[in-house]
């Protein structure tokens, strides 16, 4: 019955927005809208008017009241997006944009991840949230479809963080926040600034037993970023970040019985086997920007980052991993504007990676004789084109980008070259004022991690010589209607998928994943956003509906054409309700329904849809705040993440129960 109600969310959300559209007072006061500018497709652009969806938000007023245990906590209003795993700290958070992304075992893949406009995302496609500076952020902007013109490999989707940067004077805030599972989140933040430098540092430490037995964590995070103003024209920026994690231990996935028997326990051979996690981070990066002329801008980037990993998976064989990961890369754009009317952009980049993977026995926690050691090697450069051209009536945006890859190993005289061009074309029709259509026309490419590419089912060294790269082509059309007090936004999109990625597990390397080409599959769906502010009332209300098949799959002579792809869930709705009372007093009211969805290809079993709602109040005052929050307010049984396509049906992961939190802010 839910999912009939949800099936019909769509023409109750265009009826809804006709009548309170028609029934707004002509006579209203009207609001000065600032202009809100963002640079996800490379050329800045003011939102309203790029023919791609996306979405955009800002944290300044709410920051200090967010629990900031994981990024999700800042994703709840993307329709399409959908976020797994946030309390499993050694697998990380899993996210998909649109389906891409969903067949990540740990953190994330064909999605780029952009912190301060410096890569996150490894140049294979890897992306690991770990090490963000949660505290910190201050706006989020989410690019919710292929996007290989703009950003190259591994960009089904693209996640634009940017921390604090815009402050008036110098401060220091220091944050204390206690919780269920004998949780903290210990964190002091500095803002200076004298004349043409500025700088932010940010330091946290956080901890918790955890939901379930086997999975506590431990981890602290250290950010940086100065500015300096060389002159008029050209500024400097420069960031580092080292994140540390002494152990986060994994739970595992269970089966029904188990979880039926006992949510809280873990898979029994993760405890035999110890299986954890211990990670160093290290990242920096330094970016550099001239105003040449009126009409001709240049900004440079570079960076570099190292990541020490040491990991325990739940079986003998190859089951203590030793990962050491260097990874750097550069580019420079160049734009020019010939005319009012026209922009044009030129870039180039480059990066390279190292990871040198050794793999042991795992002897019930203790590394015995080692089974891997070899050296994985993955190169990228490129050269792209935007074009952006005015009318009175529209706008036109046209992107070409070329990329060369090679991978390949130390031990192996064959290095695999890819080539991939992916073009893009936008319009915005602008003649209307405060509604807009766009369609666009986008691609993008994927190649296979090297971490999937060494997961070799055959036992040998070097990769899977079986798995290839996919490529998407994606097609979306969309309505924006802007005022000052409502915002509405409605896109259809139709993506088609060749070679898709997927996960799957072997008998004799249970919570391993391996990976396999999955034919081709089509994305239909429809994304609707809208959000009403005025006076102390903000609501949010994010619906996407997906119908994610199998176009041409074949596996061991089954023909799944026609499934659905694991791990994805059909409907989805977030809504959020906030009233700031008088006196420093607010409250948040934030609702969740996950639509049920597959755990394996061949769709023989079904997790079930649920219901969410949690609960945040704050009070501020001068200088110190107050906040807490209930999640899951409604005690609910859901699961935090299924891993798709795993042996024995041990799919599930359990979620907490009903949780809470508290928490002070003090600002000197």
């Amino acid at each position: 019955m839910k999912n009939k109600i949800l099936t019909f969310f769509p023409i109750f959300f265009l009826c809804f927005s006709f009548f309170s559209l028609n029934a707004q007072d002509s006579l209203r006061q009207k609001i000065d809208l600032k202009e809100i500018t963002l640079d996800a497709i490379r050329i800045k652009t003011p939102k309203r008017t790029i023919p791609f969806a996306i979405s955009h938000r800002t944290f300044e007023a709410s920051q200090l009241d967010l629990p900031q245990n994981s990024l999700q906590d800042y994703l709840t209003r993307v329709p399409g997006l959908y976020a797994q795993n946030t309390q499993n700290f050694a697998q990380d958070l899993r996210v998909s944009i649109r389906g891409f992304g969903a067949r990540s075992g740990f953190g994330i893949r064909g999605i780029q991840l952009i912190v301060d406009g410096i890569p996150e995302t490894t140049p294979d496609g890897q992306g690991q949230l770990d090490n963000l500076p949660l505290g910190l952020i201050q706006s989020l902007t989410v690019l919710r479809g292929p996007a290989s013109t703009f950003y190259g490999n591994a960009s089904g989707g693209v996640i634009q963080i940017n921390t604090l940067e815009d402050f008036k004077e110098n401060f220091v805030r220091l944050r204390l926040q206690s919780g269920s599972y004998s949780s903290k989140n210990l964190a002091a933040t500095v803002g200076w600034k004298k004349n043409k430098t500025k700088a932010v540092l940010y330091q946290n430490l956080s901890e918790s037993h955890a939901y379930r037995e086997h999975s506590q964590f431990k981890q602290r995070v250290f950010n940086a970023r100065i500015w300096h103003e060389l002159s008029s024209s050209s500024q400097i920026r420069w960031q580092f970040n080292y994140t540390h994690s002494p152990f986060a231990y994994d739970a595992g996935a269970i089966n029904m019985e188990s979880v039926e028997e006992d949510r809280e326990q873990a898979r029994p051979q993760n405890k035999t086997f110890q299986t954890f996690e211990t990670v160093d981070h290290l990242k920096t990066g330094l970016q550099w920007k001239k105003q040449i002329s009126n009409r001709l801008t240049w900004e440079s980037y570079a960076f570099y980052a190292h990541r020490d990993f040491v990991g325990r998976l739940p079986f003998e064989y190859g089951g203590f991993v030793d990962l050491k990961r260097n990874y750097y890369g550069l580019g420079s754009a160049l734009e020019f504007q010939p005319q009012n009317n026209h922009r044009m952009q030129f870039r180039f980049s480059l990066a390279d990676q190292k990871d040198h993977r050794k793999r042991f026995k795992n002897l019930s926690g203790s590394n015995g004789d080692n089974t891997l050691d070899q050296e994985e090697l993955f190169f990228n450069s490129a050269l792209s084109f935007l074009d952006e051209l005015k009318w009175s009536f529209g706008i036109l945006r046209l992107g070409l980008r070329y990329d060369h890859q090679r991978l390949g190993t130390q031990i192996s005289t064959d290095e695999v070259k890819l080539n991939s061009v992916n073009p893009s074309i936008g319009f915005t029709f602008t003649q209307w004022g405060d509604q807009l259509l766009f369609v666009s026309y986008s691609s993008s490419f994927e190649t296979p991690t090297l971490n999937e590419l060494s997961a070799n089912p055959s036992g040998a060294a070097g990769f899977n010589p079986d798995l290839s790269p996919s490529r998407a082509y994606n097609l979306e059309g969309g309505w924006r209607f802007i005022q000052p007090e409502n915002t509405f936004e409605a896109t259809l999109y139709v993506i088609n998928t060749k070679d898709e990625i997927l996960p799957y597990e072997l008998k004799d390397f249970p919570d391993r994943d391996f990976y396999q080409n999955a034919g081709n599959t089509r994305r239909i769906g429809i994304e609707l956003f809208w959000e009403h502010q005025k006076g102390p009332w903000e609501w949010t209300v994010a619906y996407h509906y997906a119908s994610i098949k199998f176009d041409d799959y074949v596996l061991k002579d089954n023909n799944l054409s026609g499934n659905f792809l694991p791990g994805i869930p059909q409907q989805q709705l977030n809504t959020s309700l906030q009233f700031d009372f008088a006196k420093g007093w607010g409250s948040a009211l934030q609702s969740q329904y996950t639509g049920s969805l597959y755990a394996d290809d061949a769709n023989q079993t079904q997790v079930a849809d649920y219901f969410l709602a949690n609960l945040r109040i704050w009070k501020s005052f001068d200088t110190l705040s107050f906040f807490g929050g209930v999640n899951n307010l409604l005690d609910r049984a859901y699961f935090d993440n299924i891993r798709i396509n795993a042996y024995g049906k041990r799919y599930y992961e359990p979620a907490p129960m009903r949780n809470f939190y508290l928490g002070m802010n003090l600002n000197f």
